[in-house]
């Protein structure tokens, strides 16, 4: 079996209270054929901080500090300072299982992919469970017609990464889903699996509440089926972790 080679891939903008879970839970994989390379856009927190004070347990680990446009910008540049063969794109509010990076590798090497994501499940909850469930559920099952990636988690090679150019940076929302179907269109070999065990946040649930931000996930799917990439706000949607502290 071959070991592949990753570079895992974290943009991250006032994260400090969820980087050190990701940071962590990386410093603990079996697997240790990786790299982390955190693209910053200026935090105010401590974002930089805590990051910095995981350089024992990840010897690979790039902090690099720089005014992105959005999250699209941050991965690409993320993406060009690496050298691996596989890019893993991260947001900062996931945690992995400590066999993650071993599963994937395992994947790629028995299904000889090009590209992949996982499911997103919820650590606590029954209405986020479920709810996810139902989304993983429906990428699964439109995996030949439309193939999509979560954005919390998208794994790629390098080579096919680079032929479509990475993420389109002038898209607003579904950067995710546009870069998978430009995948498509070059032949990638890619597959979604319910394992190994990525948990998301359910912040955004927990901010605007399930209806509303189930709202924005169906109509930018329906946007992008009917019209193509979302390249002006059809709706607001917030970035950085100082938007779930300000009061509701």
């Amino acid at each position: 079996m071959i070991n592949h080679s990753f570079s895992i891939i974290i943009p991250t903008l006032n994260e400090e209270k969820n980087i050190s879970l990701l940071l962590n839970s990386l410093a603990f994989q079996t697997y240790k054929n990786f790299e982390v390379i955190v693209t910053d856009s200026f935090s105010v927190d401590k974002t930089k901080f805590i990051t910095e004070s995981f350089r024992e347990k990840l010897t690979k680990l790039k902090f690099i500090q720089k005014k992105f446009k959005n999250v699209s910008q941050a991965r690409n540049y993320g993406a060009s300072l690496s050298k691996n063969e596989f890019l893993i794109f991260f947001d900062a509010d996931v945690k992995i299982e400590d066999i993650f990076l071993e599963e994937i590798n395992k994947k790629i090497n028995r299904y000889n992919l090009d590209a992949l994501t996982v499911w997103n499940r919820a650590e606590k909850g029954w209405r986020n469970k479920f709810i996810f469930f139902l989304l993983n559920l429906s990428m699964l099952l439109f995996q030949k017609i439309k193939p999509a990636a979560n954005g919390p988690c998208i794994i790629v090679k390098k080579s096919f990464f680079d032929k479509v150019n990475g993420f389109d940076e002038e898209i607003v929302f579904g950067e995710d889903f546009d870069l998978i179907q430009r995948l498509a269109k070059k032949k990638t070999h890619f597959a979604v699996f319910s394992k190994p065990i990525l948990y998301v946040s359910t912040r955004r649930f927990e901010k605007e509440g399930i209806v509303r931000s189930l709202y924005k996930s169906i109509k930018a799917i329906l946007y992008q089926l009917l019209f193509g990439p979302i390249k002006k706000p059809i709706f607001d949607y917030k970035m950085g972790g100082q938007y779930y502290e300000d009061k509701k």
